[in-house]
């Protein structure tokens, strides 16, 4: 005899049947869930770096963040479930902060600006009072 058939569940002899639908059972029950919700939060802040300066004040984060979300992609087709919720994880942090990047190099250029139009404005008001 082999070794299944010494095998008895309630006195019943297990059968290969039932052994192979457990292990695949089991299996089943322990894989990796496909990390849906990341890569789609990972798509749509990677998609609106395109509409933002990144490439100007954050380039190099912005394409970490591209490239990413690209590796996340080919793992999520190879089905490795854990690498593609951790590649999207990261390209999502990569390009939120590519946009803080831009964001604040942006509102440092504001800042600047609105400084030397105060510095007119005040060269104006001196040119004005001097000739009263």
């Amino acid at each position: 005899m082999n070794a299944l058939s010494n095998c008895r569940v309630g006195g019943k002899p297990l059968s290969l049947l039932a052994v192979v639908a457990a292990t695949i059972l089991l299996t089943a029950c322990s894989s990796v869930p496909e990390p849906v919700g990341e890569m789609a939060s990972a798509r749509a802040v990677v998609r609106t770096l395109s509409d933002t300066e990144a490439r100007t004040y954050a380039a190099v984060e912005a394409d970490r963040a591209r490239t990413k979300l690209q590796r996340a992609e080919a793992a999520l087709r190879a089905e490795n479930f854990d690498e593609a919720r951790r590649l999207a994880t990261e390209a999502e942090a990569d390009a939120e902060l590519a946009r803080a990047k831009t964001d604040a190099a942006k509102a440092t250029r504001a800042a600047s600006e609105l400084e030397q139009s105060i510095q007119v404005l005040r060269s104006e008001i001196e040119r004005a009072q001097s000739k009263q």
